[in-house]
């Protein structure tokens, strides 16, 4: 549905100015269909060439040579094909593997986990409120390890693009909902014990494309290896708060989110931050909201707002992709915006607003350059800023990781 969807509104469109389509006979020269997709790239273009050069990010400067290069970004922009984007989103984070399993998402507790143990063997245990688990998440060079209580947890919705959320964290509202740091594994996972010499953990990632489990050796967060992990892990083993209003709201939010009430859902974002101004993360999930309702210069300046207060290397960019019920649904939605950016390519708020979006699904190339198209607008400069620091971090992780991946085929033959 979603390709037939996309073939009509995208493919057709392109097709009615190709050369194969005929004139018709109407005894006057019939009038091109303007190519809309073509005046954006080279409006595109034109404000690129025009970006400061300190707001142009170091991940698409030259190796070569010492002055910025706008090239890779252009490029981003000329190559970019919507149409393709389901297939690279399902398949987003080639160096996370992750079992995922949404039929046990729920609003309520889980009294009892299933985890695959170290024989990859999957397993049941009754759990209490007070039992947590030690998960690791690893992506690139950086290794992870949070607190999870299975009890609480009903499903993932958030990932921390940067990788950090706050350790103090105790409303329990994220304890219901909790967060990925740097790629998304899925809304309800299944955790994978690791067995170390010290004691066994539990970690998302799987690396085999063929289905099977590595069994890839991972350090253990030890307090004699890791000083700085042993405080970290101190401050995230704690139960949650007392359920508040805030939180009530929160979760009847997720719900009218995933019933596609998205104005519904964006009045209860609002009236949870109205009760939790000092939360950072629920202006992230308003601004879904108003996104996923259409009303894109709204969402655009919540996004803005909450962008000019923070540093990405110290407070994260949160994006809650685990909101929807299902990946068609996002998709779309970003189809209707990607339409309306073409039409109205001089907006900033639009260019901000889709930046945002493609560096949450992983689409970093295309959205530095709706970044620094918006970045262009003084309105928009500190926030585009922002998202660019970070988009310079996830893209340095990605080619890390893809000459990991080169290394890793052009050594195999010699093993073998």
């Amino acid at each position: 549905m979603l390709d037939s969807w996309r073939s009509q509104n995208v493919g057709d469109r392109r097709s009615r100015s190709g050369p194969d389509r005929k004139t018709p006979d109407i005894g006057q020269k019939a009038l091109k269909t303007p190519d809309v997709a073509r005046i954006h790239r080279d409006t595109v273009e034109r404000t690129l060439r025009k970006v400061p050069e300190g707001l142009v990010p170091r991940a698409i400067r030259s190796q070569a040579e010492a002055p910025i290069r706008r090239d890779r970004a252009l490029s981003s922009v000329k190559t970019f094909d919507r149409r393709d984007l389901r297939d690279r989103f399902v398949e987003r984070s080639s160096h996370v593997r992750y079992h995922d399993r949404p039929d046990l998402v729920r609003h309520s507790y889980h009294r009892v986990h299933e985890y695959l143990d170290r024989h990859h063997r999957l397993r049941h245990r009754v759990v209490w409120p007070t039992h947590s688990l030690l998960l690791h998440y690893g992506w690139g060079l950086h290794h992870t390890f949070t607190h999870f209580y299975p009890y609480y947890h009903r499903k993932y919705v958030f990932v921390s693009l940067g990788g950090w959320w706050p350790l103090r964290c105790r409303y329990v509202r994220y304890y219901w909902y909790g967060y990925h740091p740097y790629s998304w594994h899925g809304y309800y996972p299944v955790a994978r014990e690791v067995q170390s010499d010290t004691y066994n953990y539990y970690t998302y990632n799987y690396y085999s494309n063929e289905g099977t489990v590595a069994t890839d050796y991972i350090p253990p967060a030890d307090h004699t290896t890791f000083a700085d992990v042993r405080e970290k892990l101190a401050q995230q083993a704690a139960e949650p708060d007392q359920p508040t209003l805030a939180d009530t709201y929160f979760e009847a939010a997720i719900k009218a989110f995933e019933a596609a009430q998205y104005e519904t859902a964006a009045e209860k974002f609002a009236r949870a931050m109205q009760l939790a101004p000092e939360d950072i993360i629920l202006p992230f999930a308003y601004a879904q909201a108003l996104f996923a309702n259409g009303k894109y210069a709204e969402a655009a300046a919540v996004l803005r707002k909450v962008l000019e207060k923070i540093a990405p290397e110290k407070e994260g960019v949160f994006y809650p992709r685990g909101l929807y019920a299902d990946d068609d649904t996002l998709l779309q939605q970003l189809d209707c915006l990607f339409e309306q950016a073409d039409l109205h390519s001089s907006d900033p708020n639009l260019q901000l607003l889709l930046g945002y979006q493609l560096l949450g699904i992983g689409e970093t190339d295309a959205a530095i350059a709706h970044l620094l198209s918006a970045a262009q607008d003084e309105e928009n400069t500190l926030a585009a800023a922002v998202l660019l620091q970070l988009a310079e971090k996830v893209k340095a992780e990605q080619d890390k990781s893809q000459q990991d991946k080169t290394a890793d085929v052009k050594t195999e033959p010699a093993k073998q």
